[in-house]
């Protein structure tokens, strides 16, 4: 029963149009790629990415891959995945047996699906440090752990000791299918070669992405009523300086009246130390961009004058006028020095902000909140960008095969590629549904809105990898945007040349592989 009704809410999705989170190349693109392309003045290139015509088979699996079944009938993939760390742990790969509960049925019903199809069964090897034990295991040759799964920025480093196979060279994996997150190889592809990914297979990466939401009954009290919101994105008036001018408007208020800016006030925007990267990703920013031939740059002076611009709008929303409150400026204050939750989601919560700028994985905590909110993509720059661009946390668990595994590569890229056929289907619409309703009611303009920022989806190696490249992103780049844009020449010209020589010995490990 329970897999039926899972099977019910797909074909439900399907019906209305609301496609799997896994970003594919809409009418507004917005992912990256060396072939597809504009020149800007210094003959560097902004990445973007032309529609494309989606039809069903772009979201299955190829019946020559699928055919190939009976070779690998009894087989079991092993997955190493993270689990019990204080990062995000890969939690969506097992579950034991069916429940009640939406998502846990799905997973369990996407596995049981996948065995019955194609005859393998999966394994889950949980570890709270599976960088450290999958590089152990190929230090010593142990080819226990078919697949690893764990955060994006740990991937983005270990890919330097050459520790993953390249996925474009796995005959049973094709990368163009939509539930591959099709953005992810326009951002994170070494010329060509990519050795993690993930997508519908996974919920984290739409978890992962950086949206805004906002109360709607603080929307009503400043006259913001209806859908208002959601016609400012479809008409592309949602601008920062759209965002600029309802702040503005909104205004910050000394709520309990002590005469002081705290975590009892009321804010237009409640935001965290991530948003201002995702507003700078919003707004069409890059770290890292491509050259003529596809291969990675330094991207910052890459828009010239542009990119002090959007720092600019960015420092005018955030800093100016107390219109935000940071959750990252008071972890050290009662009661949030106790772990009990964040200062820009409590405010939020409580209606002392209107809008709330996080990762979705943050919605699941708003379900209790006595007000109705609604989710909307993260603002443009202005009316003539030509899409919404909502980046990705680092943290969001990518999937990838050790490379002492090449021997058992075919039927590892068979698996995953069964699994990620399956959790479009069961999977990806089941965490829509676990995300977005609200008090046993859905709102669709929310679905089309979240929709809009997982089809738009950003990765920047320059913010995924950045650990790997000189701290670029984090913590360079929120300092700098923070800062205002008044030091953003001697930026440049303090990290252009660091970054440039990890770029060149990041490519050199590559063309190891």
């Amino acid at each position: 029963m329970k897999k039926t009704l899972a099977l019910l809410i797909c074909a439900l999705f399907v019906l209305t149009a609301f496609l799997a989170c896994t970003p594919k190349e809409p009418d507004n693109p917005a992912g990256t790629s060396a072939s597809d392309t504009k020149k800007i003045a210094d003959q560097t290139e902004v990445q973007t990415v032309e529609p494309v015509t989606e039809d069903a088979g772009d979201f299955q699996i190829d019946q020559d891959i699928a055919d190939r079944k009976s070779e690998f009938e009894g087989y079991t993939l092993r997955i190493l995945a993270a689990e019990n760390t204080s990062d995000w742990p890969a939690d969506d790969l097992y579950r034991e047996e069916d429940s009640d509960e939406a998502l846990d049925s799905a997973i369990y019903n996407r596995n049981l699906n996948v065995k019955e199809k194609y005859g393998f069964d999966i394994e889950v090897i949980g570890s709270s440090t599976p960088s450290a034990d999958m590089k152990l295991a190929i230090n010593t040759n142990d080819d226990s752990y078919d697949v690893v799964v764990y955060t994006g920025h740990e991937m983005c480093v270990d890919a330097l000791s050459n520790s993953f196979l390249d996925l474009t060279q796995v005959d049973t994996i094709n990368l163009k299918k939509l539930y591959w997150d099709q953005a992810l190889f326009d951002g994170l592809n070494i010329d060509g070669k990519l050795f993690y990914v993930t997508g519908d297979i996974s919920t984290k990466a739409a978890a992962g992405t950086f949206i805004c939401i906002y109360n709607k009954k603080v929307a009503a009290d400043h006259d913001y009523e209806g859908d208002v919101f959601y016609d400012m994105v479809e008409n592309k008036q949602w601008t920062l300086d759209k965002l600029i001018e309802i702040a503005k408007e909104i205004k910050y208020d000394d709520r309990n009246g002590d005469s002081k800016v705290g975590v009892e006030d009321f804010y237009p925007l409640a935001i965290q130390r991530e948003d201002y990267l995702a507003f700078f990703f919003g707004a069409g920013g890059h770290i890292i961009t491509r050259d003529e031939n596809g291969m990675p740059m330094y991207g910052l002076n890459a828009l010239g004058n542009k990119t002090a611009e959007i720092v600019d709008k960015i420092y005018a929303l955030t800093k100016k006028d107390n219109q935000s409150i940071d959750a990252h400026d008071h972890l050290n204050e009662p009661p949030f020095s106790d772990g009990n939750g964040f200062a820009s989601s409590a405010a939020f919560k409580e209606d002392r902000a209107l809008f709330y700028f996080t990762n979705a994985s943050n919605i699941i905590g708003l379900r209790d909140m006595e007000s109705d909110f609604g989710v909307l993509p993260m603002p443009m720059y202005d009316d003539k960008q030509e899409g919404y661009y909502c980046y990705v946390y680092w943290s969001a668990c990518l999937f990838a095969i050790p490379c002492i595994m090449e021997s058992r590569s075919e039927f590892i890229g068979f698996a995953l590629e069964a699994m990620a056929d399956e959790s479009h289907k069961i999977l990806t619409p089941a965490y829509y549904e676990v995300t977005l309703k609200t008090k046993g009611q859905r709102d669709f303009r929310s679905q089309e809105m979240f929709d809009i920022a997982c089809r738009n989806r950003v990765w920047d190696l320059g913010y995924t990898g950045s650990m790997s490249l000189s701290n670029i992103g984090d913590p360079k780049l929120v300092d700098l945007i923070k800062a205002g844009s008044g030091k953003i020449a001697n930026f440049n010209k303090t990290n252009e040349r660091a970054v440039k020589k990890a770029l060149d010995k990041l490519l050199a490990a590559y063309n190891k592989t």
